[in-house]
């Protein structure tokens, strides 16, 4: 997450994207080996992988199972043993705040700011009885979180995924929508970009699916129902990375609504 930089993908979602897991078998599986370089990305909205790096600086994201996570123990004690405080002591938030500054380091007092409002937020300052769960920190934490982020009547949740392909033509075809005079382009390498973007929501229908159950199941439903039609016949287990597979698969799941724009940039 430390290398997380702004990705555009419309003026209406501040997002950064930074390297996700082995990147390196995609070459290969997408038929590209002459790509020169290949990232599988994770898309946050910008002050998450900031947000995340401080928890995991504080401990809060430690899998551990932790004897002295007890119950009736505090979310201010859970913070103050984080911190090296001794727990039995009597710590105020301004206190701990300036304790927090300097295990994490914040760039500057804005971000320090940002960020202890988070923490603020989730409770982790607060004198409230934390809800313990499976003696872990981490565990704990999701307990709070799926409590203060489950979505309300009304609210969708957000699928967003992109392909982007930045392509020098080997035959020195000319991009087709070059605005720049013939002189110039003749001392510059003809490069386009090339995008095929997923925007789904979830249903607005109370009880209806989420966008997430969408991109998920709908997939692996079609791919079942493409086996019993004898369309895909192959015996074995085959991630869906060739024309045979995927061909099919993505004509069924436009007809579903969930289809990807292809730009030419």
């Amino acid at each position: 997450m430390n290398s997380a930089k702004p990705y555009y993908i419309s003026p209406a979602f501040a997002f950064v994207a930074y390297p996700n897991r082995d990147s390196t078998p995609f070459r290969e599986w997408y038929g590209i080996p002459e790509a020169e370089t290949v990232v599988r990305g994770t898309l946050r909205y910008q002050g998450f992988p900031e947000f995340i790096s401080a928890l995991v600086k504080l401990g809060w994201l430690d899998q551990t199972e932790k004897g002295w996570l007890k119950e009736g123990i505090t979310w201010r004690q859970i913070t103050q043993v984080l911190l090296g405080i001794n727990i039995q002591d009597e710590s105020t938030e301004s206190f701990l705040v300036e304790h927090i500054k300097a295990r994490v380091e914040f760039p500057n007092e804005s971000e320090a700011e940002r960020i202890i409002s988070g923490l603020r937020w989730i409770g982790t300052f607060s004198n409230d009885p934390a809800q313990l769960r499976a003696g872990t920190l981490l565990d704990t934490l999701c307990a709070r979180l799926e409590v203060l982020m489950k979505y309300d009547a009304g609210e969708r949740d957000l699928v967003m995924l992109q392909h982007k392909f930045l392509v020098e033509w080997a035959d020195g075809t000319e991009v087709s929508n070059w605005k720049d005079s013939d002189a110039m382009r003749s001392n510059l390498v003809l490069q386009q970009t090339l995008t095929s973007t997923l925007e789904t929501y979830g249903s607005k229908t109370p009880g209806g699916y989420s966008a997430m159950a969408l991109t998920v199941g709908v997939p692996c439903g079609i791919a079942t129902q493409l086996i019993l039609d004898g369309v895909l016949k192959e015996p074995g287990v085959h991630a869906p990375y060739t024309p045979e597979v995927c061909d099919p698969l993505r004509k069924e799941l436009e007809a579903e609504g969930l289809g990807l724009i292809e730009r030419a940039l």
